[in-house]
């Protein structure tokens, strides 16, 4: 190999196939891919049905419980906002309507 040469370490050859090395690399993929094929077909035929019966019990048996509360168990909280100018935050004392305070 010459020092100056650009192609030196990506030298190959080419070589001659003949047909019967081509239909053994053909049967082998075809082979693979139809047994490929088959696991996944089996895999869907027995999982699917178990999904699915897993799910509608879900739907029908489980699932979230309704979140509306009774009157007894209802926690309300309930405030009035208003939005503070930048001169009423400013000022320490401020007071509402009813006398509580901001702080």
């Amino acid at each position: 190999m010459a020092a100056n040469d650009p192609f030196g370490g990506m030298r190959f050859t080419v070589r001659r196939v003949s047909f019967w090395q081509v239909a053994v690399v053909v049967a082998v993929a075809l082979a693979v891919g139809t047994a490929l094929a088959v696991v996944a077909a089996s895999v869907f035929l027995v999982l699917f049905p178990i999904v699915a019966i897993a799910g509608l019990a879900y739907k029908l048996f489980g699932g979230r419980k309704s979140s509306v509360r009774t009157a007894s168990g209802a926690t309300v909280i309930d405030a009035e906002y208003r939005v503070l100018s930048a001169e009423e935050v400013s000022r320490e004392s401020t007071q509402w309507d009813d006398g509580r305070r901001i702080r």
